[in-house]
């Protein structure tokens, strides 16, 4: 479908195939799953995430989220990865075989405090999808997620 405006006595022509409003009408809200024991960390993330419409569960425990991961299918999971009894690079691995059961697939994106020289090696080597370092301002988990999941399902 074509729009014609009229602009300085010129016509110009926009051709509308592509736009990111049809695209967003295809693209099916995401259910998340956020593992932290960090409320403040909850509030954000939670508040960051609000506008995409998507479904957010929280939980704080390790075992709460295997459990929540055991009945529920989730397209995404944040982890915390500096957990108090569990930490994130191991119960990630949890996760993606609770998650099996489902027949689900979750990406799992892993949250850090410190941006840490290996970080990166040890996510290669873990069953964590990508990571990113915390901080006030979330665009970088918004855009990681976007890459991950939105245009991967579409």
């Amino acid at each position: 479908m074509a729009l014609k405006l009229k602009l300085n006595s010129k016509r110009i022509i926009m051709i509308q195939e592509k736009s990111i409003f049809a695209f967003l009408d295809k693209v099916k809200p995401l259910n998340i799953l956020l593992v932290d024991d960090d409320m403040v960390s909850q509030f954000i993330i939670a508040k960051s995430l609000g506008n995409f419409g998507d479904r957010l569960d929280i939980c704080d425990s390790s075992e709460d989220a295997i459990k929540r991961v055991e009945v529920m299918n989730y397209d995404l999971i944040l982890v915390d990865l500096n957990l108090p009894v569990v930490n994130g690079f191991e119960l990630s691995k949890s996760l993606k075989l609770a998650s099996e059961f489902n027949d689900a697939f979750p990406r799992i994106i892993g949250l850090s405090a410190l941006d840490h020289p290996l970080l990166s090696t040890l996510v290669s080597y873990s069953e964590v999808d990508d990571y990113i370092i915390r901080s006030i301002d979330y665009r970088d988990l918004k855009s990681k997620i976007v890459n991950l999941c939105y245009l991967n399902q579409n």
